[in-house]
């Protein structure tokens, strides 16, 4: 599909995006977010059984990141990123209620067609339990190696984001002197929900001003989450639909919380420092990727007790509902503890979330 066909398809529709579909946020869910759904480790090869154990633990769902070129064999350490698109179909076939999402798909490496046909297939192949995370993907070293110019994403973007809920809706889209209806139509309806990765208000107001909700990826830090939160409410978002990204661990004690994590905290920092992500306005500044900053203001760590009193003091705050944790850290988090971590996250931690909110509603 050419530039000019598809520009064509998106101005000949006209009015807002319909509202995203999705079941109501509930009193409180937990999801994973991570390369590989928050289950990534040294280890690849437990991903799928994990996202079985996470399922029976009572998560509302994972949400796969889009990255290119990390991971290696002569890397000891740290994530190994696959393609999200292929890992959500054999999470999707290996479980019965998990939802899955993306958080984010990188919109200017993607062809909007091609994606609204990738996206409804795992609707329909899930009995619609799909979740679209999308972002304008402006990274330089990517955008460079798909051969993408940055000059056009952002267009690119909010046209995929009008042409995407069009395609999905039953009838035909012009394509130039032709018209093709773009199959097959998902599950979920009007279309699984669109949840939009931003570091700008600009962007989180012009989300839900279009229909969509916006996730919140957990290594932003706070003062700029609060400032994404507050334009997405100011513009009539529910804060309880986003999807509210931390750093999370829990352990059976404070103190043995960060006893445990601590070298992880360390090979993190280090290796966020080399991404230079403090660079990006936005995002998270350098002074808080010192390790004892990021640990006080990145992570939700300790006992379940006090990360439920973490989370809650967040809900108070923002009217967040729904936390969605990087399990993982990047995959520096060592298989043992991240299993651990899971069970009292869902054993523990999940329960007593729902029991807080359930009284506070």
């Amino acid at each position: 599909m050419t530039d000019s066909i598809y520009a064509s398809t998106v101005s000949s529709e006209i009015g807002r995006p319909v509202p995203d579909a999705g079941k109501a946020a509930g009193p409180f869910q937990l999801g994973l977010s991570g390369c590989a759904g928050g289950l990534e480790s040294i280890s690849t090869s437990q991903i799928l059984d994990l996202a079985e154990k996470v399922e029976t633990l009572g998560f509302a769902g994972i949400w796969l990141n889009e990255e290119h070129f990390q991971g290696s064999i002569v890397e000891v350490e740290g994530r190994r990123c696959h393609s999200p698109l292929v890992l959500a179909s054999a999470i999707l076939a290996r479980t019965k209620r998990l939802r899955v999402g993306f958080s984010v798909l990188l919109a200017a490496l993607h062809n909007p067609v091609r994606l609204a046909e990738e996206i409804a297939t795992l609707d329909v192949l899930s009995d619609g339990r799909v979740d679209l995370g999308i972002s304008r993907g402006n990274n330089p070293r990517y955008l460079n190696a798909y051969g993408v110019k940055p000059e056009g994403t952002a267009d690119h973007f909010r046209d995929m984001l009008t042409f995407l809920p069009r395609a999905w809706a039953v009838g035909t889209l012009p394509f130039g002197e032709a018209s093709h209806s773009i199959e097959p139509k998902p599950i979920q309806t009007p279309h699984p929900p669109i949840y939009v990765g931003t570091n700008t208000n600009e962007t989180a107001a012009w989300a839900t001003q279009n229909g969509h909700r916006i996730i919140c990826h957990g290594i932003i830090s706070m003062p700029n989450q609060r400032r994404l939160m507050r334009a997405y409410v100011d513009a009539g978002g529910d804060p309880a639909e986003v999807p509210f990204g931390r750093f999370v661990y829990v352990s059976e004690t404070d103190a043995s919380a960060r006893k445990e994590l601590w070298p992880t905290i360390e090979k993190l920092t280090t290796r966020l420092k080399g991404f230079g992500l403090f660079k990006r306005e936005g995002i998270i500044d350098e002074a808080r990727l010192q390790p004892e900053n990021f640990y006080s203001d990145m992570v939700i760590a300790g006992s379940p007790e006090t990360c439920a009193e973490k989370f809650m003091a967040l809900h108070d705050e923002l009217g967040v509902t729904y936390l969605n944790a990087l399990s993982a850290f990047f995959g520096f988090l060592p298989l043992p503890l991240l299993e651990r971590s899971l069970d009292l996250m869902g054993s523990v931690l999940r329960p007593r979330l729902e029991k807080a909110l359930a009284t506070a509603a």
